[in-house]
């Protein structure tokens, strides 16, 4: 049986894994999805202004259920960085760790590491509407490329704000804890770098920095932003299970089948579908207007 573990980043919470967690699921995995100090059901919870801190908090929920058992830990953003981090402190019990758009003050400028004029402009731009929240609205538009215009999803995460949300003053130490957060010499397990090649947030060079770093390839998703669980979900499962069958053979893991491939398949078709249906306006608009 194959365990995960997945940590979201800056102001997010399990409900926000948008059915990713249950794709490792039916791949025969056990997932669990712990909730950081200041969001989700730990809103009530001051966030603490380091990493490792956060990585204190965690560990205790996980002590709680898997009591020693290893498992594989996929972090996206500060999530990322709270993936290294655990990694440094219980080699012994992560089998493999997956760094997701993240990033390290130690290696990356803090311009690299967040791009606040994207910030700003997804603001400007986000989609507006009466069920629409302008926060969820904005971080949708600016970590999603393929669903950024997404209301259903917008709404359905202006859902969640209505039942919890993180406070001003836990998002501000969020970030000031990723903002100072240092990535370790080395790790003594396998770890994967993966990224979005279209990631609005952090720049991609932030994460071919990791990669040099620890001496491991770059992993790049095509048309995917930030948010790499949103934009294409099947893609990156199949990514990390053939990573993990190149790095640790049949060990544990459900081989591909073709309903996996399928999967992907539709799921690129979809998107390409979805830009060729945009794009139809614009071509017709630059058509020659018929002769009477």
């Amino acid at each position: 049986m194959t365990t995960w573990v997945l940590l979201r980043g800056l102001m997010r919470d399990k409900r926000h894994w948008n059915g990713f967690d249950q794709r490792l699921r039916q791949r025969g995995g056990t997932v669990f999805t712990p909730d950081l100090p200041g969001n989700g059901l730990l809103s009530h919870q001051k966030s603490p202004l380091s990493i490792a801190k956060y990585a204190q908090a965690v560990w205790q929920q996980l002590d709680e259920n898997l009591q020693g058992q290893p498992f594989y830990l996929l972090g996206l953003s500060m999530g990322g960085m709270l993936a290294m981090e655990m990694a440094q402190q219980r080699p012994w019990q992560v089998k493999h760790v997956f760094v997701l758009n993240s990033s390290a003050a130690n290696l990356s400028p803090w311009y690299h590491r967040f791009n606040l004029f994207n910030v700003l402009l997804a603001f400007v731009k986000r989609c507006r509407g009466v069920q629409l929240h302008p926060i969820e609205s904005t971080i949708v538009r600016l970590t999603s490329y393929r669903h950024r215009r997404d209301t259903r999803l917008i709404e359905h995460w202006s859902e969640y704000r209505k039942e919890t949300s993180p406070a001003f003053s836990n998002a501000c130490r969020q970030l000031y804890a990723a903002f100072r957060y240092q990535c370790p010499t080395s790790l003594a397990i396998p770890v994967s770098i993966l990224c979005g090649d279209r990631d609005a947030l952090v720049n991609m060079q932030s994460s071919k920095a990791l990669a040099q770093h620890f001496k491991v390839e770059l992993m790049v998703l095509a048309y995917c932003g930030h948010d790499i669980t949103i934009d294409a979900p099947a893609k990156l499962v199949h990514y990390l299970f053939d990573i993990l069958s190149s790095n640790h053979g049949k060990e544990e893991l459900q081989l591909v089948d073709c309903a996996d491939l399928l999967d992907l398949l539709d799921e690129e078709i979809a998107y390409h579908e979805a830009k060729l249906i945009q794009a139809i306006p614009r071509y017709s608009s630059a058509l020659p207007a018929e002769s009477e």
